[in-house]
C-alpha cells in the first residue's frame, strides 16, 4: 500500500510539473506574439506585417485586381492571395506575386493582367519581412526599375524569382547579403535589350557568398563586362542548375596554366547546364564542361560554334538532352567512338551542317540509345541518303524532326510501327513513292504529321487516317498525291491545321471537313477543286486565323458579312466568286479576293482597322472608290486593278496623328480602271511607298514636283495610256532606287531631263536579292513590241525606261549611256531629233531598244553591234542613213527589214540598197556622220552671198564700175608683185635656170 502510495505521488508531481511547463510555454508564447503585435489565433499574421503588405500594395497599380483580397482593417493577412505564415509563429514566410496570365498582351507587349509601378520605385516597407522565406514577382512589368536593395536585407530568403518583371539596371551587390538563399532566378528581363536600362552585371564579386545555391538562372541578364565567370560559377558545390542563356559571354575556355582548365572539380553535382545564344565564335573541343559526368541536360545552341562535335561527348554518361542547334558552322557526324550517353533521350541538332548521310549518322548513335531517344530534330542540317529501314527499332521516338534536307528514297514502312511518335516532320526534302496505309497503322499517338514539299504519291483513302486519332497538323501540301475520301466520313480527329496545297482534292469541295471545327489554318490552294463553295464553309471555319483557297474553279457568292468570322488572312483569288464584295471580317489583315468576278460597287463602310493587304484586282467591280478606305491607315500594299472603277480618287484628309491613310503603304496599283482627275494628292503621305502603278486611267494634269521628296524610295512607276500632261519634272531622276520609269502614252512634252545619272538604281546591275518585298503576283510589261507578265522575281530585275507616245522633244542626252543597267528602253513615236548618241553601245545590259517614229538623223552607231544582250530593236520611221553596221549580233535580230523600215537614207545588208564608196566612207566615220549637212549649208551659203553681190552691181551702176575699177587696181598690184619676186627667184638661181 506504501508502495502503491508512493506511484500516486509520482504521478501528481509529473502532472504538476508537466502543467507548469505547458504554462510557461503558453506565457512564452505569448509574450512572444506580444512583441510582435497580437494574434487573433494561432497562426494568424503579424499587424505590423499585415501594415507593410498594404503600403507595399499601394505602390502598386493592379489592373486585373490580383490583389482585391488585400483589405485594411483587422482581416487575416494570412488568408490574402499570394501569401502564406507560418502556422506556429505567424509570420509572413511565403510572397507569391508571380502573374500567371502570361498570353494576354496589350497594344505595346507588355502583359495587360501584370503589377505595375504606381509611382517610381517600388515600396520598401517588404524589408519589415524578416521571416520571409519564398519571394516571387515574376512576370510583372516594374518598367526598367532596378531590383530594390532592401531585398539583400530579407536574411531567411531561400527562393528569391524575379524573372521576366522588367527589372534593369545593375543587379545590386546586397543580394550577396542572401546567405541561406537556395534558388536565385532573374532571367528574361531583356524587355530593354539593347539599351543601357537592360538588367546587367558589372562583376560577380557578390554572388559566391550565395554558397548554398542550387539553382541560378541569369539568362538575358548583360554579363559582358564580367571577367573569369567561369571561375565564379566554380564556386558553388551544391549547384545542380545553371542557366545563363543570352548573357553576352564570349569566352567557354579556363585560362592556359589554370588548376581548372580541364576540369570543375566543385561542379560535381551540376545537372544542367544552358548556355545557348550567346558568342563563343570557337572550337568545343577545349570547353570547361566535357568532364562534368553529372550533367544531364546540356543546352549549347546558337553560340556559333565552329568545327566538329569533339569526343568529349562520350565522356557525359549520364547525359539525357543534348542541343547543339543553331550552329551553323558545326559541321560533320556524331563522334565515331560514342558510347557513352546511354540515357540520351533528346538530341537537338537542328540547323548544323552535318553533310552527310542520315543513315551514317544514326548508326553512330550507340545502341544502348535505340531504346531511350525520344526526340530527334536534325531539320536543316544538309542531310543527305534514304531513312534506314531500321528506324522502326526505336521504339520510343515521339519525335522525328528532319525537314529541309536532301533526304531521297521512300518513307520506311518501319515509321508506321513507332507507336509512340508525336511529330513526324519530313517536309521540303526529295521523298518519293507511293504513301501506303501501313505507314500510318499504328501512330495512334501522332499529333503532327508533315509531309509537304516532297514527291510523294499516290491515293490516300480515309482508311489510311482512320487511325491517326490524336491527329491535330496535316500538311500534304506540294504533293502528286490524290485525296479520295469518302464525302460522309466522319474522321476520329479534330485538326487545327490542315494543308493540301497542290494536292487533287477536288472536284468536290472534302464534306469531311465540316465537322473540323477547331480548324486554325486551312490550305486547299491549287486544290482542283470546281465546286460550289458550300454554306457551311463560314460557319465551319468563322474560327479560323487562316483561309487559302486560291487557284481552284470555286463558284457561288460569298455571305454579305464576314464580320463574324476571327480570320486574320483570307486568299480566295483566283476562283469563279460572283456577287458583290462582302464586309470584312474585323480583324483582318490579309484579304485577297483577285481574279475572280465580284461584281458591284465595294462596300460603303470598310471597317478594317488592322488590314494590312486588300487585293481586289481583275474583277468586275464598278462604281466610286469609298471615302471609308482612307480610314485603313495601317494598309501596306492596296490593288484594285483591272476593274471598272470611275470617278476620281478619294481625297483622304489630314488626320491629327502621323498616321495617315498611305502612310505605311508600300505598294498601290489602281491600273486599268476608268480612273480620272489629278495625281492623287494623298500619295503626299505616301513616304514609304516602293510600288506605285496608275496605268490605263484617265488621270490628267501635270507630273507633281513633290513625288521625289514625298516618294524618296520608289523602285517602279508606272503612269503610262493616261492624260498626263507638261514636262518631266526635272528633280523625277533624284529618285534613288527608281529602276522602272514607264509614262508612256501621255502627252509629255519638252526635253528629257539631262540629269539622267542621277537614276542611280539604273546606272548598276539589279543583284537577285534586291528588296525583300514582293508587290504583285505578276505585272505585265510591254517590251520587245509585246505585252509580257513577269511574276515579281524576275521583273524586280528589269530596268526599263520607257518614254513613248509622247510628244517628247529634243536630242537624247549623252548621259543616257551612264545607265549601263537599262534592260529596255523604249523612245519610239515621239519628236526627238539630231543623231543617236555614239555611246548606246555601253548598255550592256539592254536587251529591247526602240526608237522608232521619231526624227533622228545621221547614222547608225556601229556600236550597237556590241550589245550582245541586244534581242530586240527598232529603229524605223526616221531619217537615218549611210551603212547598216555589221555584226553578229544584229544579224541574229528577227524581222531584219522591219527593224530599218522607212529610213530612205540606210543602205547595206539586209537592205537591198547597195552602199555607195561614198555612203562606205562615211559610215566609217562615226565622227564625221553629219558633214554632209554641214556641206550642204556652206555651199547655200556661198552662192547666196555670192548673188546677192552679183544682183546689186547689176541694179547699181556706180557700184558696178567702183567694183570693176577696184579689180583692176587688185590686178595690176598683184602682177607687179608676181613679177618682182620672180625676178629676184632667177637671181638667186646657179646658171639663170629654175
Amino acid at each position: 500500500m506504501f508502495s502503491g502510495l508512493k506511484i500516486n505521488m509520482t504521478r501528481r508531481v509529473l502532472l504538476v510539473g508537466g502543467a507548469a511547463l505547458i504554462l510557461s510555454l503558453l506565457i512564452s508564447l505569448a509574450a512572444a506574439s506580444t512583441s510582435h503585435g497580437p494574434a487573433s489565433v494561432l497562426g494568424a499574421c503579424i499587424s505590423s506585417e499585415r501594415d507593410a503588405l498594404l503600403s507595399f500594395k499601394a505602390s502598386l497599380l493592379d489592373p486585373a485586381g490580383h490583389l482585391s483580397s488585400w483589405q485594411g482593417g483587422d482581416g487575416d493577412c494570412c488568408q490574402w492571395k499570394g501569401i502564406r505564415c507560418s502556422n506556429r509563429t505567424g509570420h509572413v514566410v511565403q510572397l507569391n506575386l508571380r502573374n500567371i496570365d502570361t498570353n494576354a498582351y496589350d497594344e505595346t507587349g507588355v502583359l495587360s493582367s501584370s503589377l505595375s509601378l504606381s509611382a517610381g520605385e517600388m515600396s520598401s516597407s517588404l524589408a519589415i519581412l524578416q521571416h520571409l522565406r519564398y519571394l516571387d514577382l515574376s512576370w510583372n512589368n516594374f518598367s526598367g526599375t532596378t531590383i530594390p536593395a532592401f531585398v539583400g536585407s530579407l536574411n531567411n530568403l531561400r527562393h528569391l524569382n524575379l524573372s521576366s518583371a522588367s527589372f534593369g539596371g545593375a543587379i545590386p551587390s546586397q543580394l550577396g547579403n542572401l546567405s541561406k538563399l537556395q534558388y536565385l532566378d532573374v532571367s528574361g528581363n531583356s524587355m530593354y535589350r539593347n539599351n543601357n536600362d537592360d538588367l546587367q552585371a558589372v562583376d560577380l564579386a557578390w554572388l559566391p557568398r550565395l554558397s548554398l545555391l542550387s539553382y541560378l538562372d541569369m539568362s538575358d541578364v548583360n554579363l559582358s563586362s564580367v571577367r573569369d565567370w567561369i571561375h565564379t560559377v566554380n564556386m558553388f558545390p551544391s549547384l545542380t542548375v545553371l542557366r545563363l542563356s543570352d548573357c553576352g559571354l564570349s569566352t567557354i575556355t579556363v585560362s592556359a596554366g589554370s588548376t581548372l582548365q580541364y576540369s570543375m572539380p566543385n561542379l560535381t553535382h551540376l545537372e544542367v547546364l544552358d548556355l545557348s545564344i550567346n558568342y563563343f565564335a570557337t572550337s568545343l573541343k577545349h570547353a570547361w564542361f566535357w568532364n562534368l559526368t553529372s550533367i544531364r541536360e546540356l543546352s549549347l545552341s546558337d553560340c556559333g560554334w565552329i568545327g566538329s562535335i569533339p569526343n568529349g561527348l562520350g565522356n557525359m554518361k549520364s547525359l539525357q538532352v543534348i542541343d547543339l542547334s543553331s550552329n551553323y558552322d558545326l559541321e560533320g557526324l556524331l563522334p565515331n567512338n560514342l558510347q557513352g550517353p546511354c540515357n540520351l533521350k533528346v538530341l537537338l541538332l537542328t540547323a548544323n551542317r552535318i553533310n552527310g548521310n542520315i543513315a551514317d549518322f544514326l548508326g553512330r548513335l550507340p545502341r544502348c540509345t535505340w531504346n531511350t531517344l525520344q526526340e530527334l530534330y536534325v531539320g536543316y542540317t544538309n542531310m543527305t541518303g534514304n531513312l534506314p529501314v531500321w528506324i522502326g527499332n526505336m521504339t520510343n521516338l515521339s519525335v522525328i524532326s528532319a525537314w529541309d534536307n536532301m533526304l531521297t528514297g521512300t518513307l520506311p514502312v518501319g515509321v508506321g510501327t513507332l507507336g509512340n511518335l508525336k511529330i513526324l516532320a519530313l517536309s521540303n526534302n526529295n521523298f518519293k513513292g507511293v504513301l501506303l496505309k501501313e505507314h500510318f497503322t499504328s501512330l495512334g499517338n501522332l499529333e503532327h504529321l508533315d509531309l509537304s514539299n516532297n514527291d510523294f504519291s499516290g491515293v490516300l483513302t480515309e482508311k489510311d487516317f482512320a487511325g491517326l486519332l490524336n491527329l491535330e497538323y496535316l500538311d500534304l501540301s506540294y504533293n502528286p498525291l490524290k485525296i479520295a475520301i469518302n464525302q460522309k466520313w466522319v474522321p476520329p480527329f479534330r485538326l487545327k491545321v490542315a494543308g493540301f496545297r497542290s494536292c487533287h482534292l477536288g472536284p468536290h469541295f472534302p464534306k469531311w471537313l465540316k465537322g473540323q471545327t477547331s480548324i486554325d489554318i486551312l490550305v486547299l490552294g491549287d486544290a482542283n477543286l470546281d465546286d460550289v463553295i458550300p454554306d457551311w464553309f463560314c460557319v465551319t471555319f468563322s474560327r479560323a486565323s487562316f483561309l487559302h483557297a486560291s487557284g481552284n474553279k470555286l463558284s457561288g457568292s460569298l455571305p454579305d458579312s464576314l464580320q463574324h468570322m476571327a480570320a486574320d488572312r483570307i486568299y480566295l483569288g483566283s476562283n469563279m466568286f460572283t456577287g458583290q464584295v462582302p464586309l470584312l471580317p474585323l480583324n483582318i489583315s490579309h484579304l485577297n479576293l483577285s481574279s475572280n468576278s465580284f461584281s458591284g460597287s465595294l462596300p460603303p463602310d470598310l471597317k478594317a482597322p488592322l488590314l494590312e493587304e486588300l487585293l481586289l484586282a481583275n474583277n468586275q467591280i464598278s462604281g466610286m472608290i469609298p471615302s471609308s478606305l482612307c480610314q485603313l491607315t495601317s494598309l501596306h500594299r492596296l490593288d484594285l486593278s483591272g476593274n471598272k472603277l470611275t470617278g476620281d480618287v478619294m481625297q483622304c484628309g489630314k488626320d491629327s496623328g502621323a498616321n495617315q491613310f498611305g502612310s505605311n503603304m508600300y505598294s498601290l496599283a489602281l491600273n486599268n480602271n476608268s480612273l480620272s482627275g489629278e495625281f492623287p494628292k494623298f500619295l503626299r503621305s505616301a513616304s514609304q511607298l516602293q510600288f506605285l502603278d496608275l496605268s490605263y486611267n484617265m488621270f490628267s494634269g501635270g507630273l507633281p514636283k513633290w513625288i521625289p521628296a514625298k516618294m524618296p524610295h520608289l523602285q517602279i512607276l508606272r503612269l503610262r495610256s493616261n492624260m498626263f500632261s507638261g514636262h518631266i519634272p526635272v528633280n523625277l531622276t533624284c529618285i534613288d532606287s527608281l529602276h522602272h520609269l514607264d509614262i508612256s502614252g501621255n502627252s509629255i512634252s519638252g526635253n528629257i531631263p539631262w540629269s539622267l545619272s542621277n537614276l542611280k538604281a539604273m546606272m548598276t546591275t539589279i543583284s537577285q536579292d534586291a528588296g525583300d518585298y514582293n508587290f504583285e503576283e505578276s505585272i505585265p510589261v510591254i517590251t520587245k513590241d509585246q505585252k509580257r507578265d513577269y511574276n515579281f522575281e524576275i521583273y524586280k530585275l528589269l530596268v526599263n525606261l520607257d518614254l513613248s507616245n509622247n510628244s517628247l522633244t529634243g536630242q537624247i542626252p549623252d548621259e543616257i549611256s551612264l545607265l549601263i543597267g537599262i534592260t529596255n528602253l523604249n523612245l519610239s513615236s515621239n519628236h526627238f531629233r539630231g543623231t543617236i548618241p555614239n555611246k548606246i553601245g555601253d548598255l550592256k545590259n539592254l536587251e529591247s531598244l526602240d526608237l522608232s517614229y521619231n526624227e533622228f538623223s545621221g547614222t547608225i552607231p556601229s556600236s550597237l553591234s556590241a550589245l550582245t544582250s541586244l534581242s530586240h530593236l527598232n529603229l524605223s520611221y526616221n531619217n537615218l542613213s549611210g551603212a547598216i553596221p555589221s555584226g553578229p549580233q544584229l544579224q541574229a535580230l528577227d524581222n531584219q527589214m522591219y527593224i530599218y523600215l522607212g529610213n530612205l537614207g540606210l543602205c547595206g545588208p539586209p537592205l537591198s540598197r547597195n552602199c555607195s564608196e561614198n555612203d562606205s566612207h562615211k559610215s566609217s566615220l562615226e565622227d564625221m556622220n553629219h558633214m554632209s549637212s554641214v556641206y550642204l549649208v556652206t555651199s547655200l551659203g556661198f552662192l547666196v552671198g555670192l548673188w546677192t553681190v552679183f544682183c546689186t552691181m547689176l541694179v547699181k551702176r556706180t557700184w558696178r564700175a567702183a567694183y570693176f575699177q577696184f579689180i583692176d587696181k587688185l590686178y595690176d598690184k598683184v602682177y607687179v608683185q608676181v613679177c618682182v619676186r620672180w625676178a629676184r627667184l632667177l637671181e638667186k638661181t646657179p646658171d639663170g635656170a629654175p
